[in-house]
């Protein structure tokens, strides 16, 4: 694992910091969208603006989960050279890549439109990007608000969509993430995919940064180790039961592919959640649903 970078000295104007006090600020949580619909924090963006009409985006990385995902999970932040491994990328009186390509131009024409369905009378890109849940349609990544500050929370206390990166979860010991194996695995999994720091009743910290990307490898690991351990135990199920005759198979759902391809569409675009996505196409089961996405991009 290559050290993060934090003396690189920038190329131009529009990677030289602005220095002084901001007089606005509005930050956001990066995160990766899982096929199984997990939201993974790769990185913070923060809009910094300063008198004289000057701002800065700031987009900080997260390296500590980032250098635990695999690809298949994660491609990059678009726009910014992740190979230098920097600490902070800035762009100056600049919009990056990642804003650009999710939020729309000020020659939309239905550009006041979108504004008010999102409740905004001034044209401010990164606030609707905040405001929504699009994302591009060659990458998994969506924006979310990132409060300015962290809370300390007991384990259980908070729902885990509520969390973000810094926030910190007393426990009494690792054990309280789970007593089996799969329940320990996915409990603590969604814990560090979210950043947040697992500390004792002192608030000692029990997992340290440094430890965060192996523990999300090792335990996403397991967690394809143990679904593949139960497809094999089904399909033996399943074999018994067709050699004595009692399987009949699964009734597949059919729905109606116009309908599929439109929804499909409208939820990669971030414009209908999952839920709503699901309801419209009659599936019952998320992994129904992927699985219809599956076989829709194989045609």
């Amino acid at each position: 694992m290559r050290s993060v970078i934090d003396d690189w000295s920038p190329r131009n104007d529009i990677t030289t910091p602005l220095s002084g006090t901001p007089t606005f600020y509005n930050s956001g949580i990066i995160k990766a969208l899982s096929t199984s619909n997990e939201k993974i924090s790769v990185g913070q963006i923060d809009y910094l603006e300063y008198d004289e009409e000057n701002f800065q985006y700031v987009i900080t990385p997260y390296w500590d989960i980032i250098d635990g995902l695999t690809s298949d999970v994660f491609q990059g932040i678009p726009g910014i050279d992740m190979n230098l491994r920097l600490r902070h990328y800035y762009r100056v009186n600049y919009v990056p890549v990642f804003i650009t390509e999710r939020s729309p131009s000020e020659n939309r024409e239905d550009l006041w439109e979108l504004l008010e369905e999102v409740g905004l009378d001034y044209y401010d890109r990164f606030e609707w990007l905040l405001r929504t849940k699009m994302r591009a349609a060659n990458d998994n990544l969506i924006v979310e608000r990132r409060r300015n500050e962290s809370i300390c929370i007991k384990y259980g206390e908070e729902e885990l969509d509520n969390l973000q990166y810094g926030d910190k979860m007393i426990v009494d010991s690792i054990e309280d993430f789970g007593n089996t194996n799969t329940g320990f695995s996915k409990e603590f999994y969604d814990v560090l995919i979210r950043g947040v720091d697992v500390v004792d009743n002192d608030e000692n910290i029990l997992v340290e940064a440094l430890q965060r990307a192996s523990l999300i490898r090792l335990l996403r690991y397991q967690q394809l180790l143990d679904k593949k351990n139960r497809s094999n135990k089904q399909q033996i199920g399943i074999e018994k039961a067709r050699e004595n005759g009692a399987y009949k198979g699964r009734k597949p759902i059919n729905v109606d592919a116009h309908v599929l391809e439109q929804t499909v569409y409208e939820f990669r675009q971030g414009i209908i959640s999952l839920d709503e996505a699901m309801k419209r196409t009659k599936i019952g089961s998320k992994s129904t649903f992927y699985r219809k996405i599956k076989q829709l991009e194989k045609r």
